[in-house]
């Protein structure tokens, strides 16, 4: 893939991580439906193996996603910030470049859910009027001074207006 003209920050490394987290949780829950609908072929007389199939289909879907497609969208995944503009870039297969000028910025913040939390990351979320973006999975420490600097150079007040 040309990276020419791409952003040039990538996201935190433990990004990788978390992407296999959400992954392995999936798929436990693809498994769970599996030895649900083994139980109730045993209990129905049917042939318990039919759940063999989506197992199978589980773990080699999950064992590819988490073994190629989490380093491939780590290595996709680029932002960067500059005077005028955020630019994002993200994508697996389709690869998104997004350009979110200064002026149109509305609201910047940073949240973080419970597994982000743990792994001492965070997200920024840009708002314009058109719509949200966000540039995930930074460390804490470096979402913050994002997320100031971005609010700065946008002339966010802290209550939202410009």
């Amino acid at each position: 893939m040309d990276l020419s003209g791409a952003p040039s920050n990538r996201l935190d490394p433990r990004a990788k991580r978390v992407w296999r987290i959400y992954a392995l949780v999936v798929a436990a829950f693809v498994l769970l439906v599996c030895v649900a609908l083994a139980v109730v072929m045993v209990l129905i007389d049917g042939p318990p193996a039919v759940w063999l199939v989506p197992l199978a289909a589980t773990l080699v879907v999950g064992g590819l996603w988490i073994g190629l497609a989490v380093p491939a969208m780590y290595r996709r995944w680029r932002w960067e910030i500059t005077d005028v503009e955020v630019r994002l870039q993200s994508g697996l297969i389709i690869v998104r470049r997004t350009v979110v000028p200064m002026a149109r910025i509305q609201h910047v913040d940073t949240s973080q859910g419970p597994l982000l939390r743990m792994l001492d990351l965070s997200e920024v979320h840009v708002a314009t009027a058109a719509g949200k973006h966000k540039i995930p999975m930074l460390a804490d420490q470096d979402a913050a001074g994002i997320r100031d600097r971005i609010a700065a150079l946008a002339q966010v007040t802290d209550d939202g207006g410009l």
